[in-house]
């Protein structure tokens, strides 16, 4: 039902909004945190996202695979700095 409304949703602003309400209220593992970021049209939001949605991950320790959800290696290396605080 989740990725339904986000899919229904035309600008990825808003998309981001209510994946971040649903992950805070929501048990999500970084398989469908992966799903619901695929969602979003470029990489800024979907890095946004990921970042927001670790502190409520039910595995995080399988954050490092989310390489493939993101376009561009800069933004995945972003995220792994942020959340590990070193570079992958």
């Amino acid at each position: 039902m989740t990725l339904q409304v986000l899919e229904q949703q035309s600008f990825d602003d808003k998309r981001l909004e209510v994946a971040k309400l649903a992950v805070t209220l929501g048990h999500f593992c970084t398989d469908d945190l992966a799903r619901v970021a695929e969602l979003f049209s470029f990489d800024d939001k979907r890095l946004d996202f990921l970042k927001y949605a670790h502190a409520y991950c039910e595995d995080p320790q399988n954050y490092p695979g989310l390489r493939d959800v993101f376009k561009f290696q800069s933004n995945y290396d972003e995220l792994i700095r942020t959340i590990y605080g070193k570079r992958p």
